[in-house]
């Protein structure tokens, strides 16, 4: 058993607030969601899950599927690719909210309360696996090397698993870049650490060539885009007027035209892994 553990700070969010509703609405996707929804960012929103559909079904068909980091808001669009369901989080106040969900999915599901870094589950239990804004909020970097470990641990020979990541560096979005190479400079970051607003839950994205290294022992990995937008952008740039309207139609050129090639320019990835061994 892995002697790391995920971070209990962004439990205790998730348990005290990010679960929590907020004029109807949880309060994670409150925070990170689309504000404004449009024609550009649904195409998006259907493309990207279109890989992560693609990606997972080279593990076959009616899989038996893992979710890590479920929370309250379980992947529904992926349930009719499975034969059974099992989504894990450490939020009991999140697994509450994903029962009402699942309940009448049709889909044989459970739900269990678990640390990432330390699955209740044999050696190749899934056939596949899908795990989503999650690694990045374990505040140390060898309990996130531990997560990606246990991932593709519990996988079988053959199946396959998709990571959406954070890129911490996206060339795109120069401040981002800029904040982040400060973040990661010795001393300096830790400066700038206390100087900064603080966020509302632990966040350490680790670069990507990095985690790209942790996962190429299992099999091939494969990267590509996920949202070129930082969450950021998302929010405050409207699709719908001014120079808004012809940056998104930019970002919707570039994601479809070149998935994979602007993986390092944009701020979310997808990192697929089919196992090996």
């Amino acid at each position: 058993m892995s002697k790391h553990t995920g971070t209990e700070a962004t439990k205790l969010f998730y348990d005290q607030l990010g679960w929590k509703e907020r004029d109807g609405r949880a309060v994670d996707p409150y925070l990170f969601g689309v504000h404004e929804d449009g024609p550009i960012r649904i195409e998006l929103h259907e493309v990207h899950l279109e890989r992560v559909r693609n990606a997972l079904s080279r593990a076959g068909t009616n899989l038996s599927l893992l979710e890590c980091g479920c929370g309250g808001n379980p992947e529904q669009s992926l349930l009719d690719l499975c034969s059974d369901y099992t989504g894990v989080d450490f939020s009991e106040t999140g697994l509450e909210m994903a029962e009402s969900k699942l309940s009448t999915a049709g889909v044989p599901h459970q739900l269990k309360a678990a640390d990432v870094c330390n699955l209740p589950f044999e050696d190749g239990r899934f056939d596949a696996a899908y795990c989503a804004h999650m690694i990045y909020h374990i505040a140390e970097t060898a309990s996130q090397a531990a997560a990606f470990q246990e991932v593709m641990r519990v996988i079988k020979p053959g199946g396959t698993a998709v990571f959406i990541v954070v890129n911490p560096r996206p060339l795109l979005f120069p401040v981002r870049l800029l904040k982040r190479l400060i973040a990661d400079t010795p001393f300096v970051g830790q400066v700038a650490d206390k100087l900064r607003p603080q966020p509302p839950l632990p966040y350490k994205p680790m670069p990507l060539r990095w985690m790209q290294q942790q996962l190429a022992s299992w099999g091939n990995v494969e990267m590509m885009t996920y949202s070129l937008p930082t969450t950021a952008f998302n929010q405050r740039t409207s699709e719908y007027k001014g120079i808004g309207k012809q940056l998104w139609k930019a970002i919707r050129w570039l994601d479809l035209k070149y998935p994979k090639s602007s993986v390092y320019l944009g701020n979310y990835a997808q990192i697929s892994v089919c196992k090996s061994k």
